[in-house]
């Protein structure tokens, strides 16, 4: 699964052009995460054609990256993520980020950024 992270302006309105671009070439959003820090907002999402979204983003003056993220079912239970992340963590492997995806038979299903796919492949 491709992750396209986005730089956006922080001013009202820009989530909408965002949007708006990504639907006017018939994308889908399947999952989306964003923050705002020193003035410069970030999202990241998860949408039905990667490779065509960023090209849509990148005509509209977008600054994307694009990174395979690895995505994982965890037990629906307190804790779960914590031994995920301790097991990654303890094997040197740097979560860059997090993504939840919905829930799938009754699993919470996240996509994680990690610095070393392969790796972090091996432990889950």
């Amino acid at each position: 699964m491709i992750q396209i992270d986005i730089d956006v302006p922080d001013r009202p309105g820009e989530l909408a052009k965002l949007a708006a671009v990504l639907g006017e070439a018939g994308i889908n959003i399947d999952a989306i995460s964003a923050e705002s820090v020193a003035g410069r907002s970030y999202v990241s999402l998860i949408a039905s054609q990667p490779m065509q979204a960023r090209e849509a983003l990148v005509k509209h003056g977008y600054a994307c990256s694009t990174r395979t993220v690895l995505v994982v079912r965890l037990e629906d239970k307190p804790g779960s993520l914590a031994a995920l992340a301790k097991r990654l963590g303890d094997a040197g492997v740097d979560v860059v980020s997090a993504i939840q995806l919905g829930t799938v038979g009754g699993r919470p299903q996240l996509a994680l950024g990690v610095d070393n796919l392969e790796k972090a492949r091996s432990l889950v």
